[in-house]
């Protein structure tokens, strides 16, 4: 079959026109997203550990687990209970949580206790705000994305993410004390809109992922969410940046709102640098923390500039982005891009500027050489 741009996306229920490849030639699906849904769907896979759950699907290749949770149990030897849709048998004395209802919850073959009587009431009381739903397996947070939900002390997200903030913290203060840290969840529209260009940008560069990295962006908070366990509801404050990023991405649209200066002209700023994203994090509402945003970042092909040039509104011919690298006019880097669907929201980071430790590097919390950061803005 020859595919052309009127050809529709190859996952059923999709009425997309295909995705086309910068050499001219055309996907079979609209994006990498259904892509992997495609072969989620094909594979009919079930997760190896809880033999329930479908296995998770990452770069278009079936994994032999569900999630991390169930991944971890099949390595130690343990289980991960999973409520079943219908079924009462093996049903505990305890009752379901979910208000209103007094059937016993079930219990897995191994014995694990759940705390509601089936997954229908674990989905109703995600729905309800009673409950997190899984960060893996559940879709019952995507059907009420835009969302955040709190990554525990052993997710390896977050433990990723807490490294990365601590051993980036260059400035000369103390690494701050991570709080809380909140993975986001976007909007099916916004990881379609960011996969398409990443794809685009591979495909093009050959550079895997588009040369995508997780970079910081400090911005103004007028709430307190992600404060604590409780604080997970966006605020409706037109002037709060952060709630607005999360829930619709970034908009380039909106450069310059905070200052009339940009060292490389008119994009989206972001930092490898966390202590420089600080910078630009400011607290309007009473609240003891800070929040800061880490980001997907396609960067695709980097022109690498030392001296300011804030008459720029896209990359140089050639380029995706641009790096501002320490040195000439800049202490500490900057990343820009140019377009909206080059950068998205990932994790939500809140942090104590008053409680310190010594973080995550060697040097991370001991007072560091050098001058002050001349910084650009963080829009």
């Amino acid at each position: 079959m020859t595919r052309t741009a009127n050809t529709v996306c190859a996952l059923p229920g999709c009425q997309k026109t295909v995705w086309r490849d910068p050499d001219g030639s055309y996907s079979e699906f609209c994006s990498r997203s259904h892509r992997s849904a495609a072969v989620l769907r094909s594979s009919s896979q079930v997760c190896k550990n809880c033999n329930i759950r479908p296995v998770y699907v990452a770069n278009g290749q079936a994994l032999p687990f569900c999630g991390n949770r169930c991944a971890t149990a099949w390595k130690t030897g343990g289980s991960s209970s999973v409520p079943r849709d219908d079924t009462d048998e093996e049903a505990s004395s305890e009752v379901c949580a979910l208000a209103g209802c007094s059937r016993p919850t079930f219990v897995d073959r191994n014995g694990g206790p759940s705390e509601y009587c089936s997954q229908r009431h674990r989905r109703e009381a995600v729905g309800n705000g009673e409950a997190e739903a899984c960060l893996i397996c559940s879709q019952a947070v995507f059907n009420t994305a835009p969302a955040i939900l709190e990554l525990d002390g052993e997710d390896a997200d977050r433990q990723s993410v807490h490294q990365q903030f601590t051993s980036k913290w260059a400035h000369t203060t103390m690494v701050p004390s991570v709080i809380r840290i909140w993975k986001i969840f976007a909007a099916k529209d916004i990881y379609d809109t960011i996969d398409r260009y990443k794809l685009e940008v591979e495909r093009r560069t050959g550079l895997e992922g588009g040369n995508s990295l997780r970079r910081w962006h400090g911005t103004v908070r007028t709430c307190r969410l992600g404060d604590e366990e409780d604080k997970h509801s966006f605020c409706s404050d037109p002037a709060c940046s952060l709630c607005l990023i999360i829930q619709t991405s970034f908009k380039k649209a909106n450069y310059g709102q905070r200052t009339n200066f940009g060292r490389f002209g008119q994009g989206i700023y972001t930092s490898a640098t966390s202590s420089k994203a600080n910078d630009y994090v400011a607290q309007v509402s009473p609240s003891p923390y800070r929040a800061m945003l880490l980001n997907d970042v396609v960067l695709g092909k980097t022109k690498k500039l030392t001296t300011s040039d804030p008459n720029l509104t896209k990359p140089p011919n050639g380029y995706d982005s641009v790096v501002g690298e320490p040195g000439g006019d800049l202490n500490y880097d900057e990343c820009i891009v140019y377009r909206n669907d080059a950068i998205r929201p990932i994790f939500l980071v809140i942090y104590d500027p008053q409680a310190t430790h010594l973080g995550g590097n060697p040097a991370a919390g001991v007072p560091r050489n050098g001058p002050g950061s001349v910084m650009a803005p963080f829009p």
